[in-house]
């Protein structure tokens, strides 16, 4: 080559053009930015929300907190006693009759 100075100076005089077509006319950088950290950013989403809060948070863990929830006030119903139960199915029995003899008389 006679004269090296000249693609230097070429290439600092179109400084846009010569970064616009080295670059490719940026299609990776907007396949990177748009498509690949979009999906990323909706697949973040999905697992927070989807898995985290609702499945984790509301179906499994909800479910074992209301069956505990449930347990504890069971637990504490059940006496061992025989006369506690008697009286539990006793005052049912009474609430079952007053709601039959309830609707006789609405009728």
């Amino acid at each position: 080559m006679k004269a090296p100075q000249i693609p230097a100076a070429i290439k600092q005089k179109f400084v846009l053009v010569n970064n616009l077509l080295e670059n490719k006319y940026y299609p990776d950088e907007l396949y990177f930015n748009v498509f690949a950290k979009g999906s990323r950013l909706l697949g973040t989403f999905f697992w927070k929300v989807g898995d985290m809060l609702l499945i984790d948070g509301l179906v499994v863990n909800g479910a074992a907190k209301l069956v505990g929830a449930f347990s504890g006030v069971v637990r504490k119903l059940q006496t061992g006693f025989i006369y506690s139960y008697a009286t539990t199915m006793i005052i049912g029995v009474l609430a079952l009759m007053t709601l039959w003899f309830w609707q006789l008389i609405v009728r």
